[in-house]
């Protein structure tokens, strides 16, 4: 496993097949159905349970010395562009992709990959799961019916968007560091409120339908989706737009009830603009409503790039605790930097290792941790660059003292103790750190400090140039006259 915990989605790469799971079940005679008054924990309510509260373990000298806010970062490295960006022009292509679609972009084969990869692992109980869950699983999926809906659609809510249809989880080994919760392999990303999709196809109980996002695919709820005409995808695409720019602002409809909450990525096609108040047209069975969004949390159309919006919207981003591909409402690495740079209208890819190959690309492979160093500073573009080491992305927040800083979501270091059991010192949440975090802590794993994993570095914001080990491009030949 990575030495930080990943944050790639599974659906661009087939992943290997787990081992089946042979294990031997101990007898244990049936439990009783009667209560023991002896038992301490019998009848006793959960708030007079006599439970420690938790360990923290020691702490961590990079949260520690350095800021954890991206304001003194982005006030010193950031840039305010004068003008939108190439990059920020083709933002509506690449969201509304799925509506663009007539079949699905990818065949049967590709899809059901988790049903050849997943032979074996652990449920929600931490049990191994019998083979007939996966046989169930397969015949559930029902792939025999791929690309025979082909409809536009849009998402009625947040969901989790899954490998298999179905919300309970699936470990490799609950024992092993990084392979246990919350690493759920059945987790490969989120989609937003109102966020445009194509079905392929549904379960065969029809409780799941296959979807395609502009990121990724997977399983999502049948009731959480609903089948759009082509008028209405041209009328949403035509609209102006409003970029969400905070996490967690309620949306009302038009009698005051409650609808969604806001989330920084969501976009939404604008109806009208009052005093206080934004109103965007969202789409249900059967029709369409207004609901509306307080000013301050949103704006209307693509911004340049400028201090201020990064700042905003990088504290929001540093609140986050980690979330493995999207769960419970929170973000992993790559889901991070993808949804702060949306309200720019800059789209970026849902896994670290397709970030990892947007714009200008350096090579790192072959240097040493100094030279690595040395071209981030040199030729990285403060938050405008990500540097990727396997499953983990980055965003390069600019130097401090001479520290090279990143901003990233983070699970945890990988640790090793004096008798060579490996582990985790758990950070679980965003942070700014160098690429040598937790490098003091006593059972720290040297073989996977992140900075001698970093394998490349690239500046979204540039067109794709694929660069060499910090080389300079060619130079242009000069037409003849």
């Amino acid at each position: 496993m990575i030495m930080i915990a990943g944050c790639g989605t599974h659906t661009p790469l087939p992943q290997p097949p787990l081992a089946p799971v042979h294990k031997t079940e101990p007898s244990v005679p049936a439990p009783s159905l009667a209560l023991n008054p002896t038992d301490p924990y019998c009848c006793t309510l959960p708030q007079e349970l006599d439970v420690s509260s938790p360990v923290l373990g020691p702490k961590i000298n990079d949260l520690e010395r350095f800021e954890q806010s991206v304001v003194p970062y982005v006030e010193q490295s950031g840039v305010d562009r004068e003008s939108l960006l190439d990059v920020q022009k083709n933002f509506d292509k690449a969201y509304y992709t799925p509506w663009s679609y007539t079949a699905p972009p990818i065949t049967a084969m590709e899809a059901s990959w988790p049903l050849r990869s997943f032979r074996g692992g652990y449920g929600s109980n931490l049990r191994p799961l019998p083979p007939m869950w996966f046989q169930e699983m397969a015949v559930q999926a029902n792939f025999e019916a791929f690309g025979t809906l082909n409809q536009k659609a849009i998402a009625l809510r947040w969901m989790d968007l899954r490998a298999l249809p179905t919300p309970k989880p699936l470990y490799r080994d609950p024992s092993l560091p990084g392979e246990g919760y919350p690493f759920d392999m059945l987790q490969n990303s989120s989609v937003n409120y109102q966020e445009p999709l194509f079905i392929s196809h549904t379960s065969i109980d029809g409780a799941w339908s296959y979807v395609f996002s502009n990121s990724a695919s997977g399983w999502v709820p049948s009731d959480g989706i609903t089948p759009i005409d082509e008028a209405t995808a041209d009328k949403i695409r035509s609209s102006e737009k409003l970029f969400v720019m905070e996490d967690n602002v309620p949306l009302y409809d038009s009698a005051n009830r409650f609808v969604a909450y806001s989330r920084i990525g969501m976009v939404l096609p604008i109806e009208k603009e009052q005093q206080y108040e934004y109103y965007a047209l969202a789409f249900e069975s059967g029709g369409s409503k207004s609901v509306s969004i307080h000013k301050t949390a949103a704006r209307i159309g693509t911004s340049r790039l400028n201090r201020e919006d990064l700042a905003r919207i990088g504290e929001q981003m540093l609140k986050n605790t980690y979330g493995w591909g999207g769960m419970y409402g929170e973000r992993d690495c790559s889901s991070m930097i993808r949804d702060m740079y949306t309200p720019f209208g800059i789209w970026l890819p849902r896994n670290s290792a397709s970030q990892a190959k947007r714009g200008e690309v350096i090579s790192l492979e072959g240097l040493s941790n100094e030279e690595k160093l040395s071209v981030i500073k040199t030729k990285g573009i403060p938050f405008e660059t990500i540097v990727y080491l396997k499953g983990h992305v980055l965003l390069y927040a600019g130097t401090y003292q001479e520290n090279v800083l990143m901003m990233h979501n983070v699970w945890g270091i990988r640790t090793i103790d004096k008798a060579g059991k490996k582990g985790r010192q758990i950070v679980g949440k965003a942070v700014i750190s160098t690429l040598e975090l937790g490098s003091e802590l006593e059972e720290f794993d040297p073989d996977n400090n992140m900075l001698g994993r970093v394998v490349s570095m690239n500046i979204f914001t540039k067109s794709p140039v694929m660069l060499s080990k910090g080389a300079k491009p060619p130079k242009k030949k000069k037409k003849a006259l």
